[in-house]
């Protein structure tokens, strides 16, 4: 008899029509009379039986069956010497005893049954079970082979995102190397003219009012998630300032706390036992090593298997929010071809420095370019912190993806992809920590990138063939591409730079033609600035902190050349996918 396979393993594991068959391994004659006169029917077959213990081993190796019913009185072995020996084989049994004694119990327990009956057995009590037995044993192997399977998948992944790695960097490399020899990127200027166009159609759409959320009948009770690696620092501020969101349903919270903490090694365990005293609807998810430090998306489903909301809202653990906040969103949520909603974020340390300054600027652009995408049938994007999604349609997508180094733009894609709608609330915000040294800000960047580059790199094919419009296509792919584009764009800028000052010193010499016709040039100069001057406008920065913002964000965004580069070089030599989080070091009240 062969072994099962997965097929065999989810037929079993789902149905309960099929023969179940069954070996006994006992000295007992009696036992094994009655056993072989009551079991073999259609839903039970007795495949055979043996009152030898090393036999019994070998024989169960050979045939398979899918259950063993195991006496321990047994000729020529101990009870834990076969269940030692069958261990690798990956067979269930069920202890069968004479009587409970201390000595049993001490030999049954290691050797990890599924149970056990004592003697006289009453058959109906042996057939259920057998029943449960081997139903959660094929569920529990099933699962063991899809997690082999996932992870044989993620490792074939790694591989076609090292080689594509490997191909984008030496193209782009190429590309640029070849410009700066021959002194002419007029290829540049072409190359560069759908990203432009795009940013100045993105600009002008995000003009258009939005369309205005329904609000609900009876709002949706919702789920909401904090995942926690040591946090100690802002962990209590973020937890107090969630838990006092005025969001009721006939007088009660309508909504719940999840906060998991995943493996920390600081306090974050003691000030959230510490919070959980005053804050009746916070509930806490401990994960231990070797299970913690795996991924931002295995937290996540750890704690949607608990969750309650047919909404899941996922914040960061410095995350400082409004009292209305859940009122604002959720109807943006009251349709349904919406699944998700992504909301505002801005940075409530922005006046610490000019990288923090800077961040926060870009999460207003970003979001005035989810506004456009809004207005452009409601196709956003899921940025992590203030996120909030249906719980069927995070099932659907099968979950997150532990895996994914940004699980959050992974689950946009699988949203999108199946023709869901993502929407954006920017009538408030969340309130996150900025990075203020150029250190954790690369990291976290470089996180970022190779989340984009393993998106484009798996998914592309997947939504070339998708029957999804050609416009909704492009802007996937447009959004995920980000990092490439604009790794020429301001390359393009720099060349632009070297050619006005060779202009100025050297009275028109060009050190690098750009010879594409003058519009061409135009556009792909005056694209970057509609789009983050409406942002600015939108929070209405006076006349010298709207110049001085503009001419930082030009040059800030500067760090995207490097930024590639380190990107292409991490993604090239890393072993597995990594999942570095960002730490917060919080502010003082």
């Amino acid at each position: 008899m062969k072994s099962p396979t997965k097929e065999n393993i989810k037929q079993i594991a789902t149905t309960k029509k099929y023969t179940t068959n069954v070996y006994i391994g006992s000295n007992d004659d009696e036992f094994i009379s009655t056993i072989n006169k009551s079991l073999n029917n259609a839903k039970y077959k007795i495949i055979g039986f043996e009152s030898d213990g090393k036999k019994l081993v070998k024989n169960i190796k050979k045939d398979i069956p899918n259950i063993l019913l195991l006496d321990t009185k047994i000729n020529n072995s101990s009870y834990s010497e076969i269940t030692s020996s069958i261990e690798k084989i990956n067979i269930p049994h069920i202890a069968i005893i004479d009587d409970i004694t201390d000595k049993i119990i001490e030999e049954i327990i290691p050797g990890n049954p599924f149970g056990y009956l004592i003697k006289p057995i009453e058959i109906e009590e042996l057939e259920r079970m057998i029943d449960v037995s081997v139903k959660k044993h094929n569920i529990n192997t099933l699962k063991t082979i899809n997690a082999k399977d996932r992870i044989k998948e993620k490792n074939e992944e790694l591989l076609i995102e090292k080689s594509n790695s490997i191909f984008l960097l030496v193209t782009c490399s190429a590309l640029i190397i070849s410009g700066i020899l021959a002194r002419n990127v007029t290829w540049l200027q072409w190359l560069l003219l759908i990203p432009t166009l795009t940013m100045l159609f993105l600009a002008i759409i995000s003009t258009k009012k939005q369309e205005k959320p329904i609000p609900y009948e009876k709002p949706p009770f919702v789920s909401l998630i904090i995942p926690a690696h040591n946090e100690e620092y802002t962990i209590a501020q973020t937890v107090t300032s969630i838990s006092q969101i005025d969001y009721t349903l006939n007088g009660k919270p309508n909504f719940e706390l999840i906060v998991v903490n995943d493996g920390s090694t600081d306090s974050t365990g003691e000030k959230l036992s510490e919070l959980k005293k005053d804050i009746p609807i916070l509930r806490i998810v401990t994960r231990k090593p070797p299970k913690s430090g795996k991924g931002k998306g295995f937290v996540l489903n750890d704690a949607l298997s608990l969750s309650k909301g047919e909404i899941i809202g996922v914040f960061d653990a410095d995350t400082q929010v409004e009292k209305d906040f859940l009122n604002i969103v959720m109807p943006y949520l009251n349709n349904p071809k919406v699944q998700g909603v992504q909301t505002r974020v801005k940075m409530y340390n922005k006046d610490e420095n000019f990288l923090a300054n800077m961040q926060h600027v870009e999460f207003e652009s970003f979001g005035n370019t989810l506004i456009a995408k809004d207005n452009l049938g409601k196709s956003g994007f899921l940025g992590g912190n203030g996120q909030f999604v249906k719980k069927q349609a995070i099932l659907d997508g099968e979950k997150w993806d532990g895996f994914a180094v940004t699980e959050d733009l992974n689950l946009s894609v699988k949203i999108l992809l199946k023709g869901g709608q993502i929407r954006y609330c920017g009538e408030t915000a969340v309130y996150q920590e900025a990075v203020t040294d150029w250190k954790s800000f690369f990291k976290q960047r470089t996180r970022w990138a190779i989340g984009n580059f393993e998106t484009i790199f798996i998914y592309l094919p997947k939504i070339l063939k998708s029957p999804l419009p050609l416009i909704k296509k492009y802007g996937i792919i447009e959004h995920i591409s980000f990092y490439a584009f604009n790794l020429f764009i301001f390359f393009g800028f720099i060349v632009s730079i070297l050619n006005a000052i060779s202009w100025f010193i050297f009275h028109g010499v060009t050190i690098i033609r750009m010879d594409a016709p003058l519009i061409v040039g135009i556009i792909s100069t005056i694209a970057f600035i509609p789009g983050i001057s409406i942002a600015l406008l939108r929070e209405k920065a006076g006349p010298l902190k709207f110049i001085k913002d503009i001419i930082g964000y030009w040059i800030y965004c500067f760090h995207l050349i490097p930024l590639f580069f380190e990107t292409m070089f991490k993604m090239i030599i890393r072993k597995e996918r990594k999942w570095d989080k960002t730490k917060h070091k919080g502010i003082e009240e």
